[in-house]
């Protein structure tokens, strides 16, 4: 019997669960973390899952990175959130709230005063070296005007980038496609991925089956994730539907091949650069809240 591993597969990443922690009071946070999977994650470092009734936050200082806060449209209250830039949002359902660290800010964010149940995704993604020196800056995209895309059994929201001839009007930092969706059993969809691009695909609930050529079908139960990469040339992914009505995420930007040296929420290239970034907040220079 022989001891040599499985062939790597050249597109998807083996299927994971989230490790998962107490949020609050009852509720619940489902991570999945950069270095848990068996592929480059790039450039997404961390997605929580957030279900709960959301306690009131902390300030806390980031720099070299974004977050991103997607509420879904079936929670109940809202998420308020400001940074040290001066900007102040009341994130709503159904809306992304995306705040660019860059050199460096301060971000407090917690639950608005209504909240019933929070039901969100909040993902750390990685800038690349070009934009972690630039001012922070914070984006917003109200539900109301995410483009909706009909498909045969299947409603999407494209939050960002581009899918067939729609076209968020986010404009982010870094080119990212942010996809949010429901879909019916038997229901597919294709996904162009273009070469130099990872995809995290999450199945919030329900079951989907995530295919391309040449690679096995993965399967992904409810609060599964898997991970696709274009390495050599752009990929074609198929998306579908398994059993009862699903709700998915796909989440794909271009993969930084870069250093990755990181202190707690501060994610440069060097120890040097960090070192800086931890001086800088240590000396208010990264303002206040």
């Amino acid at each position: 019997m022989s001891d040599t591993p499985p062939p790597r597969d050249q597109v998807f990443s083996r299927p994971l669960r989230p490790r998962v922690h107490p949020a609050g009071a009852d509720g619940r946070l489902r991570q999945f973390r950069h270095d848990a999977f068996d592929r480059d994650m790039s450039p997404l470092l961390v997605v929580d899952h957030v279900q709960s009734a959301g306690p009131d936050s902390q300030p806390v200082p980031h720099a070299g990175l974004s977050v991103a806060t997607l509420l879904f449209e079936h929670a109940q209250g809202a998420i308020d959130t400001e940074d040290s830039t001066g900007a102040r949002q009341t994130i709503r359902p159904g809306d992304l709230h995306w705040t660019f660290a860059g050199r460096g800010l301060v971000r407090r964010a917690w639950a608005g005063n209504d909240t019933l149940s929070l039901d969100a995704l909040q993902l750390l993604v990685n800038s690349p070296a070009a934009l972690k020196q630039q001012a922070p800056a914070s984006f917003h995209l109200a539900a109301a005007e995410v483009p909706q895309l009909v498909l045969p059994g299947a409603r999407m929201r494209l939050l960002a980038g581009r899918f067939g001839e729609q076209v968020s009007p986010l404009v982010l930092p870094q080119p990212m496609l942010i996809l949010d969706g429901r879909m019916d059993a038997g229901a597919s969809f294709p996904l162009e991925l273009p070469a130099g691009w990872n995809a995290w695909c999450y199945a919030v609930s329900g079951e989907l089956a995530v295919a391309a050529d040449g690679a096995a079908t993965r399967a992904l139960p409810a609060t599964t994730a898997v991970i696709a990469t274009a390495t050599s040339g752009d990929v074609c992914l198929r998306i579908r539907g398994v059993g009862t009505r699903s709700h998915l995420v796909v989440v794909a930007g271009m993969a930084i091949h870069e250093p990755v040296v990181q202190h707690g929420p501060f994610v440069m290239n060097t120890r040097q650069d960090v070192m800086r970034v931890v001086r800088d907040y240590e000396a208010g220079r990264l303002g206040r809240l």
